[in-house]
């Protein structure tokens, strides 16, 4: 993961548009749920709301993302989560949440 502040932000924008894109793909895939549509327009919303995170929450997030694959699995998880188990309010509560479970706090 980058590790200037607008890249860490561009990067998890990236990560929040190509998820959306997946579920979408799933929702054709599976017509009858409507969950994958909603993830989807919730991660759109998500990605919106990325400016508005506190840089040094991105600094940390970005600081404790690397090419681990454990750390990339983790992180995948938690973005395929989102509009199932876990309904961030904004793309802050997500880094906030990231940050927790990567610290142990």
């Amino acid at each position: 993961m980058p590790t200037d502040i607008a890249d860490v932000a561009e990067s998890l924008r990236l990560d929040f548009g190509e998820t959306a894109r997946w579920r979408r793909e799933k929702a054709v895939e599976h017509p009858e749920d409507n969950s994958n549509v909603e993830a989807a327009e919730l991660l759109d919303r998500l990605a919106k709301t990325i400016k508005d995170v506190d840089p040094t929450l991105l600094d940390a997030y970005g600081s404790l993302w690397d090419d681990d694959v454990q750390d990339s699995e983790q992180h995948s998880e938690m973005l395929r989560l989102i509009g199932f188990q876990s309904f961030p309010h904004t793309a802050e509560d997500f880094v906030k949440d990231y940050i927790t479970k990567r610290t142990g706090g």
